[in-house]
């Protein structure tokens, strides 16, 4: 229950931020700064330091790296509100709501084995166009040796299964008559 409340507070604050003039390029420049500099997200989620000195720091931090008034407002508000832990991943879904205005959907394929990706990567798009027309696509592939074969791709609230143990799940499903 708690884990769908912050990816709803996480979504909603990401639709805020599409809303603002921000550029795509922007915050995706915050979210590499973040993700490489982990003193960073330390400092900003550090307990012991008062809003006001991370207000102080966060200004000359956005300032040194040219964001726009609008970004570094929207730093500042979850900073105040100490929803410092969710920046990277209302970047991340920031992103993603970007990425689907351009007609750009992201897909995650669990792969088996690394050289049938390419295979699988070109099965799994032919599949996602079949119900995503005019649609692009953006895979993330994550390798996942208990599919034993195969592949699963998830793209929204669709999923494809075409591992052996999908297979095997539906096999066992006819036989037992569930």
């Amino acid at each position: 229950m708690v884990r769908r409340m912050q990816q709803t507070a996480v979504h909603n604050n990401a639709v805020v931020l599409s809303e603002l003039p921000v550029e795509r390029s922007e915050a995706s420049g915050v979210l590499s700064m973040l993700e490489s500099e982990p003193l960073y997200m330390e400092f900003l989620m550090s307990p012991v330091i008062f809003y006001r000195k991370k207000e102080t720091v966060e200004k000359k931090i956005s300032t040194a790296a040219g964001l726009s008034k609008a970004m570094t407002d929207f730093l500042l508000v979850m900073i105040k509100n100490h929803n410092e832990r969710f920046i990277p991943d209302i970047l991340r879904e920031y992103l993603r709501i970007e990425d689907e205005k351009a007609g750009i959907l992201t897909a995650e394929l669990y792969y088996v084995d690394e050289s049938d990706l390419e295979a699988d990567k070109k099965k799994a798009r032919a599949s996602l166009e079949k119900l995503f027309q005019n649609a692009r696509f953006n895979f993330v592939a994550k390798q996942d040796k208990a599919l034993i074969g195969g592949y699963l791709v998830r793209c929204k609230n669709y999923e494809i299964d075409r591992s052996y143990k999908g297979q095997l799940r539906q096999l066992q499903n006819k036989l037992y008559g569930r």
